[in-house]
């Protein structure tokens, strides 16, 4: 009987380490090889970068928009945590879009202004919308969705469509864009166990892989972009999402307990500090954090995916207006950063007759002309169909006429492991 449970319990251990084996395999693999490759390309890419001569004297604005901090029920973001990270990842500008608590909403809320050179821009997500009033007001969201979007529309204020693989009115009339890629969409068909193991061996190094592990190209949302595009204009971004949520943390209470949190800023536990178990923990970030294990935090997300916008001046003001008018693109800052790219319409003047965003006579058009600061592959998107284009320098593109009406929107992948990535999208430029 002693041989039988001694032979069950080497089979239990050895099945168990086979299964760790398997579980950390992966993540020992990107360690090794295949992040540091990753790594290395990024580096020779940036190698490649040249600045563009400016065409405009508009300035360009690296900013993330959809974040949460504290006000939401799912994050406990302060100001210690976000402008360090804004800081770091060359972040000019925050547009907050923190859940509601009640009903009736009252804006602004939670952190405002400028911090450290970091302008932050008051927010709210909730039923299908992130809106940014602008303005002091109070929004009741009791109301019927459609009215609160006219409502906010009607007071000056910006409201875009959130999670539009989810379904929404899209025949609504006052909406101005939507997200054109969310990074929480990218999570959703995702097993959250191998990535687990693997932020275990690659969270601390390598943390933008291994969030780069959920990307698939959200190819049903542009196609829905594209046809939008064809009835009114409809502005898109990018949503980075970040609540810096999924991870597991710890900190002191009152009365010298730990209390564990967990996914969502859920507590899971408390316990005491006892000899067995203080290793854990260090001294208090100045959130009061001792200790973390973090999958996604505000540092990654934000150089994960920015959106640019061309504004004259670093104001909410001025950032908002070129808001509105589409002056943005966005791109996976992760890959390289995109600023300094150019898209326009020469006019048969050869002056610059429009910017992405703008409109523009179509038989007035006599090239759209593309410049990136970095190498890539260039796609020109036409109300939903990618159309040819002549060969360039991969850096400088000259697309002449005549072009038919509708929009033309931009894409840039850029050349990794081999094979093309998408890295920029912009907003179009609409020939009527």
């Amino acid at each position: 009987m002693k041989k039988v449970i001694k032979i069950t319990l080497q089979s239990i251990t050895g099945l168990l380490i086979i299964l760790l084996i398997i579980a950390f395999a992966p993540g020992i693999w990107y360690h090794w090889v295949t992040y540091p490759s990753y790594e290395r390309e990024v580096t020779e890419l940036a190698k490649l970068r040249k600045e563009q001569v400016p065409i405009t004297k508009l300035n360009t604005y690296r900013g993330v928009m959809h974040v949460h901090s504290y006000l939401s029920h799912d994050s406990k973001g302060t100001l210690y945590d976000i402008i360090p990270a804004a800081k770091a990842d060359g972040i000019d500008f925050i547009f907050l879009t923190d859940h509601p608590r009640f009903d009736l909403d009252t804006l602004p809320k939670g952190y405002r202004g400028m911090h450290d050179g970091v302008l932050i821009e008051p927010g709210s997500e909730k039923s299908g919308f992130d809106c940014w009033p602008l303005k002091p007001t109070i929004i009741d969201w009791k109301v019927n969705k459609d009215t609160v979007a006219r409502n906010i529309v009607s007071r000056g204020g910006i409201i875009f469509y959130a999670h539009t693989e989810e379904p929404h009115n899209w025949a609504n009339p006052d909406y101005q864009g939507m997200e054109i890629y969310n990074f929480h969409t990218d999570t959703k068909d995702q097993s959250p166990v191998p990535i687990l193991f693997n932020v275990i061996v690659n969270g601390n190094k390598y943390r933008h892989w291994v969030l780069r592990e959920f990307f698939n190209e959200q190819t049903t949302i542009l196609a829905r972009w594209d046809s939008l595009n064809k009835i009114r204009k409809i502005v898109g971004f990018s949503a980075v999402d970040s609540h810096e949520n999924q991870n597991l943390r710890a900190r002191y209470l009152s009365d010298g307990r730990i209390q564990w949190m967990g996914n969502n800023a859920h507590p899971l536990d408390t316990m005491e500090v006892k000899f067995w178990n203080k290793w854990l923990f260090g001294p208090p970030d100045k959130s009061g954090w001792v200790f973390k294990l973090m999958v996604d935090t505000y540092l990654t997300g934000f150089n994960y995916i920015t959106n640019y916008v061309l504004a004259d001046s670093l104001s909410t003001t001025s950032l908002a207006d070129h808001i509105r008018k589409g002056h943005l693109f966005t791109a996976f800052k992760s890959l390289g950063d995109a600023k300094g790219f150019q898209y326009y319409a020469v006019n048969k003047s050869d002056t610059i007759g429009a910017l992405l965003g703008d409109s523009i006579q179509a038989n007035q058009v006599k090239t759209l002309n593309v410049s990136s600061p970095l190498p890539g592959l260039l796609k020109l998107i036409h109300d939903g169909k990618t159309i040819s284009i002549p060969a360039g320098d991969d850096y400088h593109f000259v697309i002449s006429g005549p072009f038919e009406k509708g929009a033309y929107r931009v894409e840039i992948d850029l050349k990794m492991q081999g094979k093309y990535i998408p890295w920029l999208y912009s907003n179009p430029v609409y020939l009527y």
